[in-house]
């Protein structure tokens, strides 16, 4: 019987195994199956999807399948992937299969991602779950799944890394007769480490998975290059199999599997509901618009063409967002410090410059936002739209209180600079300043009051630099993008971004044009508003708690703008 189904189409095999054999009976056909094969099983060796519903005994909806599936009979499969879809899911699945089916000792399978993080907190987890929840043999650490070999060692079955984006010897010298290498997140993955993958899939049995949101940023992404070959006929070894947030089947209305993730003690629930909604990609579109880089790539998982020309390329603000909190001497959770009104958890450092950026509601259809920047990071502190924004006085004590929690702060903190709050002028800013540097004055606080008039020239003109920004506005969008620009040698640039959505999406939305002067200009509210987009009050706020006017060269005579 192990020899009939070992021969038989896996379609035949798996029905005659689940339905036409008693308990008793499979569990014979497996020894056997193990005795040919060298695997407990090898009965799903070319059946990923398979091992994942009879010997996991979880269920698979259409694309998951047609994902694991393609692992067998192709060299690379290349999964361009919206947000929310399972791709990390997918990805632990595929590993603990092919750990699987063959003898202990002849498969590895290798993970890797961009960052180390992202292979031991996001992918991992997700194996050392399911190994013991499906009685598999061996058990896993942080990165590791190890099973006994036939002479009681512990082999490595599997393993996660990350290496340094300029390591072109990280892919090299792995052996094995079966191999499987794992690429999570692989929109972020540099050229040279992904080039370097050819050196695991010569020769031998090997294959590679390359998972992943396509990239937003750059047009010539190894990523993006894999998908285009799984797309050419020409190259039969490598397949693209695309997954867009759309295909969710919370939006199609596929029968979804249960989810099989979550506590016992939840209720029996579809994994559907765990996954993107048309609810979520009409928000989405709504907050970013139709032609954003970031719905491009995370709702439709297609890859944006120059990044869409973007001042700020999502992928910086998004990374800025999930940078990790330095810890040790001399660093404080702001919830730690004993301060009315502060409750954020992340970490601040002893004698930071604390900062408030102010814009105010032009008319009732814009809000009147507050932004804090403590050091390195960037917090929300106030949103508000509506009529109310158009009395200065008010608008003006809602910012006082907001100095007075900076001022608490900045003394706990023992910052040797004064509280500066920068304040754009324009419209009912202009009262809204004049009062505050009366306050100052009369001394309902100790802040430096700074007014900012975007329109004006920049404070900061480098005939040297290679984008000239034509108006202070400009500049101050210049001067964040340089602080959210990774740096090539560590990966990260010099923010951690603890804002909402909102913010994180106006950041990225404006885009980068030149005038024929040679000077760099940022697109206009009006040209925002005429594709669709939002008056980006929220980012603004971010800018102008970072932005400090301070001169390096003359500024331009303010009547060239007038030219």
């Amino acid at each position: 019987m192990a020899d009939l189904l070992l021969r038989a189409p896996v379609s035949e095999r798996r029905r005659a195994f689940k339905y036409e054999l008693t308990d008793r009976e499979r569990a014979v056909v497996m020894t056997e199956v193990e005795r040919a094969t060298g695997s407990l099983y090898g009965l799903w060796r070319d059946s990923p999807s398979g091992f994942v519903e009879d010997v996991l005994g979880e269920s698979l909806w259409s694309r998951q399948k047609a994902v694991l599936d393609a692992l067998v009979g192709h060299k690379r499969v290349a999964v361009p992937a919206g947000f929310g879809v399972g791709k990390t899911h997918l990805a632990a699945r595929a590993t603990v299969w092919f750990a699987n089916v063959y003898p202990v000792g002849t498969a590895l399978v290798i993970t890797t991602a961009t960052r180390f993080r992202q292979v031991q907190r996001q992918l991992w987890p997700h194996i050392r779950k399911v190994v013991p929840r499906a009685g598999l043999p061996g058990y896993c650490d942080t990165t590791q799944y190890k099973m006994p070999d036939p002479y009681g060692s512990d082999f490595v079955a599997a393993y996660g890394f990350s290496a340094p984006s300029n390591d072109e010897a990280a892919m090299q010298g792995i052996h094995m007769p079966h191999l499987l290498l794992i690429v999570d997140e692989a929109g972020g993955i540099a050229p040279m480490i992904g080039h370097g993958t050819n050196n695991l899939l010569t020769g031998g049995h090997a294959a590679m998975l390359a998972i992943g949101n396509p990239s937003m940023d750059d047009p010539s992404s190894w990523f993006e290059g894999l998908c285009l070959e799984g797309d050419d006929p020409g190259e039969p070894t490598t397949v693209t199999i695309p997954i867009a947030s759309t295909d969710s089947p919370a939006i199609t209305g596929e029968t979804a599997p249960y989810c099989t993730d979550c506590p016992r003690e939840v209720t029996r629930h579809s994994l559907s509901e765990h996954m993107p909604d048309q609810d979520w990609v009409d928000r989405t579109i709504r907050s970013y618009g139709p032609d954003h880089p970031y719905v491009i790539a995370k709702v439709y998982a297609r890859f944006p063409k120059g990044g869409g020309g973007v001042v700020i390329p999502p992928s910086w603000v998004e990374a800025a967002t999930s940078y990790e909190d330095p810890t040790g001497e001399g660093w404080h959770r702001l919830c730690d410090l004993g301060l009315e009104g502060e409750t954020a958890e992340h970490t601040v450092r002893e004698g930071s410059w604390v900062r408030l950026g102010v814009d105010i509601a032009a008319d009732g259809g814009d809000e009147f936002t507050i932004y804090r920047s403590v050091g390195d990071a960037v917090e929300f502190r106030h949103a508000s739209a509506g009529a109310a924004n158009d009395n200065q006085v008010t608008v003006a004590e809602v910012v006082l209180e907001e100095i007075h929690a900076a001022q608490r702060l900045a003394d706990a903190l023992g910052s040797a600079h004064p509280v500066r709050v920068k304040v754009d002028q324009n419209g009912i800013g202009f009262g809204a300043t004049s009062m505050l540097e009366r306050w100052a004055q009369t001394g309902r606080h100790r802040a430096q009051i700074v007014g900012v008039m975007v329109s004006e020239s920049p404070e900061q003109d480098d005939p040297a630099a290679v984008m000239r920004p034509w108006r202070k506005r400009d500049e101050m969008w210049l001067a964040t993008r340089s602080l959210l620009q990774p740096d090539p040698s560590s990966g990260r640039g010099r923010l951690r971004l603890h804002i909402d959505k909102k913010a994180a999406a106006q950041l990225s939305t404006p885009k980068l044009l030149s005038r024929t002067n040679g000077y760099t200009e940022i697109e206009s509210k009006k040209s925002m508003r005429a594709r669709g987009m939002k008056s980006p009050d929220r980012a603004e706020a971010v800018l102008l708690a970072l932005y400090e006017p301070e001169p390096l060269h003359q500024p331009r005579r303010r009547g060239l703008l007038n030219r």
